[in-house]
């Protein structure tokens, strides 16, 4: 190769003089792709080896070439470069499916580096002429452009398609968590439209003022969904303080603090309160407000004046820990609303995860509404005596979600998550394995079981019950029939006859993976529903793994093929294995709601993995780990991170999210989407990602790029009579109003936090429709940013 441009030299200006800062510039980019080379060398043929995909060997290989040549300033160096970019454009597609996301770690990275080569110091330190090594990568990486800036501006477009509806009566009332017994969130509401809905403006906001206390919860969880009965809103900050509120302009009209402890907690939550009237409403205490609170009482005040209600219980509440035990309070409390049924109000405990063996009961009891009075008691252990005990045998499963009621039925519907101690099965009584991760019904007047339904056997995974069952009515032949809907963690969707329990979409038992650790077994099969979508269940493979560069996806894949992975409901062992979904799910205790118009179900779910691995009862005394509550032991997020000890079980559990080097998910976006699902023909109608990529990056710095890329959800959805669903549930800080029909994105603000909780809507009295959600950022990041309430209307019509 000559050791100077082609051409004369411009006047006053030596070809050497000119040469040098080329050859500088050109070996200046071989020292940059040299590393990459090696790195895709190396980390390549390890991936092969694995007996993963050749191609980023072949690529390091190209580049390695590449960089030799250009190092000698010879053009033969860029076409290689620019082969390698074609090579890659044409595996990408192959193997990615054109899916945009899962292009843009293959091609962007490799696309920018080519963009050095085109620079004009560089072009010339390799003697590029226009009809060779830089027109040969500025068509590649034309071509890289168009296809991947083409395929973004080609996303379809929505115009406005709104459906024409009867009209509905607008409702004024939002009683229950779920607006109904039943739990589908659904709203007769039809002042907001999809032809009106991008009006929505902030019509007033509240801000409960609650911030962790000294020694107490390192992490708050605003994640209340208010109640409204008649032009009240009622609602509980994490440390269980009640307020009820003007609906129409957010004034607090009382506040009621229960004064709650939270010494030693992980965290401080309530997610809602109950609401009864009696039929002599107008006597004092003759509306009611029921709230269970983070150190285990059962209270009720006046819904007129936040007073406490004397009679009901101990000077008006109920301590929910006789029969318990002598436990640290941190490892029995509630964070969800309570229900009422009948005559009682029903509800649960929550415990922290992988604590130890023999954890408080996860009795479920029923209190007389108006004395606080226990009047049964369901508990796994013995689950056909029905009344309150005096002691409650430990180790069996909670219900920490909330419970649905058909009143017609006398039924109440108990969620029910795993026994303890999370992922080791081993020694559980058979109460435990019975009602482990299983909806039972029970009767509402004695609380013994009609029926009982597992979801996942011999759970070994988290694998909880997270969602509250939702009552509707199903399609099956030519009858309308009373059903049930549950998602759990697993994102399968079970559709059963509320009244036997009987499936009333397919369900069949598949083998799954075997081979738990010693000392434990693994069923044979599970449950699958075959006649419903599932949410957050693709396979994953080595193509869908993920990263923000070639490098880092590189590292995912290498790490996907070490890793065991046997399908779903691969079994933890003392090797690290990919637990897919999540510990999280799936679905969550968000739950879902349905379009009883539209007969639509809609499901915000996430697609995210996590890392399981058994550790020894020597590894986790080597690691300081203890229950919960023992002295020295500290809730931060940096102590759950080391993992769970699993006290009396031969072995602890460690779990982390699947994560490259840069702190992305491994796993291919979307990592959170929203769903809809036709109940009729059991079809999914729609599904899109839901999340903004603007909130996420690299080491947690956020991109700021304006793009759809599916983020985890936490939180629920609801529906409208006029065709609307309302969700936020992302930490993108945004609520969203969206098309149910279509799943077209109608309207989104900014919230002063992110909103892992579930918005309500209803009209007030001065005839505005509101959707209120809380914004309090997120417990898990224990982020504890400001706890608002939001409330958005349309502009208020002045009149003259």
């Amino acid at each position: 190769m000559p050791e100077h441009l082609p051409g004369p030299a411009p006047a006053g200006i030596s070809r050497n003089h000119d040469i040098r800062p080329s050859r500088i510039a050109v070996r200046v980019v071989a020292i940059l792709l040299a590393p990459i080379a090696l790195v895709l060398m190396v980390g390549g043929g390890q991936l092969l080896l694995l007996g993963g995909s050749p191609y980023y060997m072949v690529a390091g290989l190209l580049i390695a070439a590449a960089v030799l040549l250009l190092w000698r300033g010879d053009r033969r160096g860029a076409w290689i470069y620019g082969a390698m970019l074609g090579a890659t454009l044409i595996w990408a597609l192959w193997e990615s499916g054109g899916d945009l996301w899962a292009l843009a770690p293959r091609i962007v990275g490799p696309a920018i580096l080519g963009l050095l080569l085109l620079l004009s110091p560089v072009r010339r330190g390799y003697g590029a002429r226009p009809i060779h090594g830089g027109w040969f990568i500025g068509g590649g990486l034309l071509t890289l452009l168009l296809f991947a800036g083409g395929a973004w501006l080609l996303q379809p477009i929505a115009t406005d398609n709104a459906v024409a509806l009867p009209a509905a009566a607008p409702p004024t009332e939002w009683r229950q968590w779920g607006n109904g017994a039943g739990g589908d969130r659904f709203a007769s509401a039809a002042q907001l439209t999809p032809a009106n809905v991008a009006r929505l403006q902030p019509a007033w906001s509240f801000e409960t003022g609650a911030k962790p206390r000294p020694g107490g919860a390192g992490a708050l969880a605003f994640e209340a969904t208010p109640i409204k009965v008649g032009n009240r809103l009622f609602l509980c900050s994490p440390h269980n303080v009640i307020f009820a509120l003007d609906a129409t302009t957010g004034r607090q009209l009382w506040r009621f603090d229960p004064h709650t402890k939270d010494m030693g907690h992980a965290f401080a939550n309530c997610r809602g309160v109950a609401y009864h009237a009696f039929a002599d409403s107008a006597a004092p205490c003759g509306k009611r407000i029921y709230s269970a609170t983070i150190d285990a009482r059962l209270i009720a005040v006046d819904a007129r004046t936040g007073a406490r209600c004397r009679d009901f219980g101990r000077d008006g509440e109920v301590s929910l820990t006789d029969g318990i035990g002598n436990y640290s309070s941190v490892l029995y409390y509630v964070t969800s609303t309570p229900v009422v049924s009948g005559n009682v109000v029903v509800t649960g405990s929550y415990g922290l995860d992988g604590q130890k063996m023999d954890q408080p009961s996860g009795v479920v009891r029923g209190y007389d509404l108006a004395s606080g009075e226990p009047v049964w008691a369901f508990d796994p252990a013995d689950p056909e005596r029905g009344t309150p005990q005096a002691r409650y045998a430990p180790g069996t499963p909670n219900m920490w979600s909330v419970a649905s009621s058909d009143e017609r039925l006398g039924l109440v519907y108990l969620p029910f998550g795993v026994a303890t101690p999370d992922f080791f099965g081993g020694r559980r009584s058979p109460g435990a394995e019975r009602f482990s991760n299983a909806i039972v019904a029970v009767d509402n007047r004695t609380g013994r079981p009609r029926w009982t339904f597992q979801t996942v056997h011999h759970d070994l995974w988290d694998y909880d019950v997270a969602s509250q069952p939702v009552l509707t009515d199903v399609r099956v032949g030519d009858r309308m029939i009373p059903a049930l809907v549950s998602i759990s963690k697993t994102g399968q969707s079970f559709v059963l006859d509320r009244a036997t329990g009987r499936p009333l979409s397919p369900v069949v038992e598949k083998p799954v993976p075997q081979g738990a650790a010693p000392g434990d077994w693994t069923a044979p099969t599970q449950p699958f529903s075959v006649g419903m979508p599932a949410f957050g269940a693709r396979a994953l493979t080595e193509a869908t793994m993920w990263g923000l560069t070639p490098i880092d996806q590189l590292w995912c894949r290498i790490a996907f093929r070490k890793l065991r992975y046997d399908g779903a409901f691969t079994p933890p062992r003392q090797d690290w294995s990919i637990q897919y979904p999540g510990s999280a799910g799936g679905v969550n205790w968000g739950s879902i709601s349905i379009d009883r118009q539209r007969r639509i179900m809609i499901v915000n779910s996430t697609n995210m993995p996590t890392l399981n691995h058994l550790i020894s009862a020597k590894e986790v005394r080597a690691l300081g780990l203890a229950p919960m509550g023992t002295p020295g032991q500290s809730p931060s997020l940096e102590r759950f991170r080391l993992g769970v000890p699993q006290t009396g079980a031969p072995y602890g559990a460690q779990n982390h999210m699947f994560l490259s080097p840069l702190g992305v998910p491994c796993i291919q976006p979307p990592f959170g989407t929203l769903s809809a699902v036709d109940l009729d023909s059991r079809k999914l109608l729609w599904s899109k990602p839901i999340g903004m990529a603007d909130s996420m990056g690299p080491m947690g710095i956020p991109s700021r790029l304006p793009f759809t890329i599916g983020l985890p959800t936490l939180g629920g959805s609801i529906t409208t009579a006029s065709g609307l669903t309302f969700i936020a549930s992302t930490p993108d800080r945004r609520l969203r109003a969206i098309e149910t029909a279509t799943g077209r994105l109608l309207w989104q603000t900014m919230l002063p936090a992110s909103a892992n909780a579930t918005p309500m809507t209803y009209v007030g009295d001065d005839g505005r429709q509101y959707v209120v959600i809380a914004a309090g950022g997120s417990a898990a990041l224990a982020s504890n940013e400001r706890n608002v309430l939001v409330a958005y209307a349309l502009p208020q019509i002045s009149r003259r």
